[in-house]
């Protein structure tokens, strides 16, 4: 009870970011866009690659995105199908979305930050990177069914400057290049700024919801997805490793899980209402969600142990 109660705690100051963004968003008509490509396009490359380029890289830390990805991907092409089976329109669409696709990004990031040694957080971001190539692959299919391409998803996947950061920082953790004390002083400037504005961005992305609507079976089949199966997932590599394979160190399977008990994804609102996929209907899964993580991801890392 104790460290669900400093879980709990910890977890506060975040939601009151939160709280700031939907409040901006909301009243003071603060464009969630511009806040979107600030995190995207400047703040998350920097802190990645900041880092990425100072990890103890180790071999089998390659495994890490593979691992991430086919996660990623098994749940969301499974309730999917399960979503076929149970609507006969669109919703199949969104349901693997919002069941598949965590806020690893966004929400992940800062709760690593918060929770993590500094030496782990880049191996959390090199992780993470599955998540993203299966955002741009897996559920971009998902999202634009007979319109997807390979060569649609590339330029989608290309267009996202923290895989270049990534990229850069191995390079220059693999040439053993030293970042100079200035630069560390700001790249600890940017995590800051990352993490209030990558909290920012989800509340100003909600206050944009005008209407709720919840369909209690939908709603249902999501949570079960995110907040059941892919802890579970997780959980069953973890074992594995653990008594079978001894490859990764606790700090990975702590990453792992970690990224399996974050909140639904926030861009699923977006491409639900650039596809007019029942965009309300995102929305609101995406906002339940984000309010039930605040009790599940200390539930669950309190009864787990794993952080």
């Amino acid at each position: 009870m104790e460290i669900f109660v400093h879980l709990f705690q910890n977890l506060i100051p975040l939601y009151g970011l939160i709280a700031l963004g939907w409040i901006a968003g909301r009243y003071f008509e603060v464009d969630k866009h511009s806040l979107g490509a600030m995190g995207i396009f400047i703040l998350a490359p920097i802190v990645s690659f900041g880092y990425v380029a100072k990890l103890e890289f180790q071999l089998n830390l390659i495994a890490l995105p593979i691992i991430v990805f086919i996660l990623f991907s098994v749940v969301l092409l499974m309730f999917y199908n399960i979503g076929r089976k149970v609507y006969a329109d669109k919703s199949a669409n969104l349901l693997g979305m919002c069941a598949g696709m965590g806020n690893t990004g966004y929400f992940g990031l800062p709760l690593a930050l918060l929770l993590l040694e500094p030496q782990w957080i880049g191996v959390y971001i090199l992780a993470n990177l599955g998540g993203l190539i299966c955002e741009c692959t897996i559920m971009y299919y998902i999202a634009n069914r007979s319109q997807f391409t390979v060569k649609d998803s590339l330029k989608k996947l290309l267009t996202f400057p923290t895989i270049y950061a990534i990229a850069a920082g191995l390079l220059v953790n693999y040439l053993g290049v030293t970042l100079s004390d200035q630069m560390n002083t700001y790249l600890d400037y940017f995590k800051g700024a990352y993490i209030i504005i990558g909290m920012m961005i989800i509340g100003a992305a909600l206050s944009a919801v005008q209407k709720i609507v919840i369909g209690p079976k939908f709603l249902s089949l999501s949570i079960l997805g995110k907040f059941i199966v892919w802890p579970a997932l997780a959980l069953a590599i973890i074992w594995a490793d653990m008594t079978l394979f001894h490859i990764f160190e606790k700090e990975v399977h702590q990453i792992l899980f970690l990224i399996s008990i974050v909140p639904h994804g926030a861009n699923t609102a977006a491409y639900a209402a650039k596809l007019n996929i029942e965009p309300e209907k995102a929305a609101t899964t995406i906002l339940i969600g984000t309010i039930l993580a605040l009790i599940s991801i200390p539930l669950m890392i309190s009864v787990t142990g794993l952080l």
